[in-house]
């Protein structure tokens, strides 16, 4: 049977927002000898406000629920804005940014995916049932978040029953099938 590691809710350790104003459930995080590489985490936005900084890492922020949030970016050349209006919907951004949150209509929760910019790429992908989900060894991490009870078919083993909120982290080449439900495929890899 292919290897996968299931992380559920209850697991992920709680960590404080740099900026002090809210707090993280932080799901993976690598670090190296130049610093942090990755990292992955669930939150909760309840209010409007500035994003921490996070100079020298590329964001990936998928809306989890609630009714959206805008967020805008400011650098020292350009500003841009991303609308998240619905679940699933996914912001790529600098962490160097000055990024302002504006909630549409009450709090929300996202998943947030940080890569040191340097040497490091995220690959996210939204999935609703049916979705193929191509689990690969020549990866730094290759995960699927859950967003809701789900259940996923791994080729040559029984489908799996998911609870909202798990992680499930494969370590080898697998292919599998969502075959119920929702979830943020990520795949971490070396820059190419």
């Amino acid at each position: 049977m292919p290897s996968v590691i299931i992380i559920e809710q209850a697991e992920y350790q709680r960590m404080p927002w740099k900026n002090g104003l809210g707090e993280t459930l932080e799901i993976q995080r690598y670090e190296d000898n130049d610093g942090l590489r990755f990292r992955i985490s669930q939150a909760s936005v309840v209010e409007n406000g500035v994003f921490s900084d996070f100079s020298e890492l590329h964001r990936t922020l998928v809306l989890l629920s609630g009714e959206g949030m805008a967020l805008e970016h400011t650098n020292s050349s350009d500003s841009h804005l991303n609308i998240l209006s619905k679940p699933l919907d996914i912001a790529r951004f600098s962490g160097g940014d000055e990024t302002y949150a504006t909630l549409r209509n009450g709090k929300i929760e996202d998943l947030n995916i940080m890569v040191r910019d340097t040497d490091t790429q995220a690959k996210v992908q939204a999935c609703t049932a049916p979705c193929s989900l191509s689990f690969s060894n020549n990866t730094l991490f290759n995960g699927f978040y859950v967003c809701e009870d789900s259940v996923l078919e791994i080729e040559n083993a029984d489908a799996m029953s998911l609870k909202a909120h798990s992680m499930v982290i494969g370590s080898e080449n697998i292919n599998a099938t969502l075959r119920k439900g929702s979830g943020v495929f990520i795949k971490i890899t070396k820059l190419d």
